[in-house]
C-alpha cells in the first residue's frame, strides 16, 4: 500500500522560524510610531536608519549630517578667495547592542499545535518589538539626549518641581513649542500654506492624558469647530484631531490590561502591587507589579521612572519622594512629601511621577537608528521535541542627531502636569 507524502511534525517544526520571522518585523514597523517615520541615511526622515553589513555588540556605526552655512559672505569687490565657508560635516556614532527575546511552550504534540503556537508567538513578539522600538527612541531622547537647552515647562515654570494643577497642556503651550522649534531651527516635516508664504509643520508625540487636556480645552474645541465643515468627519464630532496650529498630533498611549506594566516615557506610571497603610513609617517600600501583589520574572515595572536625582511619586493625593535607583519592582520612598498627607492606598492604585506628562515635538533628522543585525528568528528545541522556544534577535542602537552645541538638533520637549481624568 502506498503511503501519502504528508507533512510531518519535523518538517513543520523546522519551517516555523522562516514562516513567522519576516511578519514580526513587518508588523512592528507598521504599528510603531517612529518606524512609520523612518528613512535611509541622507533622506531627511525624522528617524534615519542605517545598516552595517556585519557587526557585533559594542560596535559604532557612523552617520554624517551637514551643518548650515553661517558666514557673512563678502560685499562688492572684496576678495572672496580665502573667505569661503567650509561645509561642516557632523559625524555621529551610534553604539549598537544585542537584544533577544523569546517565548516557549512544552508538550508539542502535533502539527496543528506548532502552527497555533507559532501564530500566537508571532503576534505577541511583534507587539513587544513595536513597543520596544518606540520606547528605545523615547528613552534615548527624553532621558539621555534632551537637556536644559531643549526642555520647556508648561505654565511658564522653569523646573519640574514647580509644576502644579494649573500647568496643563493647552493650545497656548503647543504654540509655545511650535515657536521654540522655529527659533531652534528644527527642520519641519513639510511646509503648508495657500499663498506665497509657507508655514512649517512639526509633529508632537503626546500621552493620552495630555491629549485629553488639550482636546478638552474650550479654545481648542472652538478652533476646530469653526475650521471644519459640519459632518461626521468634523474632528470635534469624531474626537480625533490629527493636526492643529501647524503641528501633527500623534498620541502615544499607555496600555493597562491588568498585567501591571503601564505607562510610557511620555507619562511614567506603575501599579501599586502591595497596599500601603496609613501608619507605615518612612522609608517605605513601594512595590509595583500586578494588583494581586505578584510580579512576572524579568520585568522592570519601574522602567519609565527616572533613575537619577530626587523624584516624586504620586499615589492618589499623597506624594512620595525617592532618590535611590528603582529596582524592577521596588523603591524606597519618603512619604507625605511636599505638604501632602500620608494615607492608606489599596493594591491596584496608580503610581505616577507626580502626574508628569511630556510632549515631544520633532521634525526631520531627529534620531539615528543603526542596525548591525536586523531582527532574525531564533529557536530552540529541547527534551526530544517536547519543548519549543521561538524568539528574535537583533543588534541595534539609537541616538539623537546633535546640533553644534551638542544638544538635540531636531527635537524639543515640554513637561506638563497631566493628571489621569479617571480611575483607570
Amino acid at each position: 500500500m502506498a503511503t501519502l507524502n504528508v507533512v510531518t511534525k519535523t518538517n513543520v517544526d523546522a519551517a516555523v522560524p522562516e514562516y513567522w520571522g519576516t511578519p514580526i518585523m513587518y508588523d512592528a514597523d507598521k504599528n510603531s510610531l517612529f518606524s512609520k517615520l523612518k528613512g535611509s541615511d541622507g533622506s531627511g526622515a525624522p528617524v534615519i536608519e542605517k545598516d552595517q553589513v556585519a557587526g557585533k555588540p559594542g560596535d559604532k556605526i557612523t552617520f554624517t549630517v551637514l551643518s548650515r552655512l553661517v558666514g557673512k559672505g563678502v560685499t562688492a569687490a572684496a576678495t572672496l578667495e580665502g573667505s569661503e565657508e567650509k561645509l561642516v560635516v557632523g559625524t555621529h556614532a551610534v553604539t549598537v547592542d544585542e537584544v533577544r527575546h523569546a517565548t516557549a511552550v512544552d508538550h508539542i504534540a502535533n502539527v496543528e499545535a506548532i502552527f497555533d503556537y507559532a501564530k500566537s508567538s508571532q503576534r505577541q513578539l511583534a507587539d513587544w518589538l513595536t513597543r520596544y522600538l518606540d520606547d528605545q527612541v523615547l528613552s534615548q531622547l527624553v532621558n539621555t539626549d534632551l537637556d536644559t537647552a531643549t526642555t520647556m515647562f508648561a505654565g511658564g515654570k522653569t523646573v519640574r518641581g514647580d509644576l502644579g494643577a494649573g500647568d496643563l497642556f493647552v493650545p497656548q503651550e503647543l504654540k509655545k513649542l511650535h515657536m521654540a522649534a522655529q527659533r531652534r531651527g528644527v527642520q519641519p516635516f513639510q511646509e503648508t500654506g495657500t499663498g506665497k508664504f509657507m508655514w512649517p509643520v512639526y509633529c508632537a508625540a503626546i500621552s493620552e492624558a495630555d491629549y485629553y487636556q488639550l482636546s478638552s480645552d474650550p479654545n481648542f474645541r472652538e478652533d476646530n469647530r469653526l475650521a471644519q465643515l459640519r459632518g461626521e468627519n468634523n474632528p470635534v464630532v469624531s474626537g480625533y484631531i490629527s493636526m492643529y496650529q501647524g503641528t501633527i498630533l500623534a498620541v502615544f498611549a499607555s496600555i493597562n490590561n491588568g498585567d501591571g506594566v503601564v505607562g510610557s516615557y511620555l507619562r511614567p506610571e506603575a501599579v501599586l502591587a502591595t497596599a500601603l497603610t496609613v501608619t507605615e513609617a518612612s522609608p517605605t517600600t513601594i512595590t509595583t507589579g500586578k494588583r494581586d501583589g505578584t510580579q512576572v520574572a524579568n520585568v522592570d515595572y519601574y522602567q519609565y521612572f527616572p533613575t537619577t536625582g530626587t523624584n516624586t511619586l504620586r499615589i492618589d493625593a499623597e506624594r512620595i519622594t525617592y532618590t535611590a535607583v528603582p529596582g524592577d519592582s521596588t523603591v524606597a520612598g519618603t512619604r507625605a512629601a511636599g505638604g501632602s498627607v500620608q494615607a492608606a492606598h489599596s493594591a491596584g492604585a496608580l503610581i505616577t511621577l507626580n502626574n508628569l506628562g511630556r510632549i515631544l515635538l520633532f521634525g526631520r533628522q531627529m534620531m539615528m537608528r543603526a542596525y548591525s543585525e536586523r531582527p532574525v528568528p531564533i529557536r530552540q528545541v529541547r527534551d526530544y521535541e517536547q519543548e519549543l522556544g521561538l524568539g528574535i534577535r537583533f543588534i541595534n542602537g539609537v541616538k539623537a542627531v546633535d546640533a553644534v552645541d551638542g544638544s538635540p538638533r531636531s527635537a524639543l520637549v515640554m513637561e506638563t502636569y497631566a493628571p489621569n481624568p479617571s480611575t483607570i
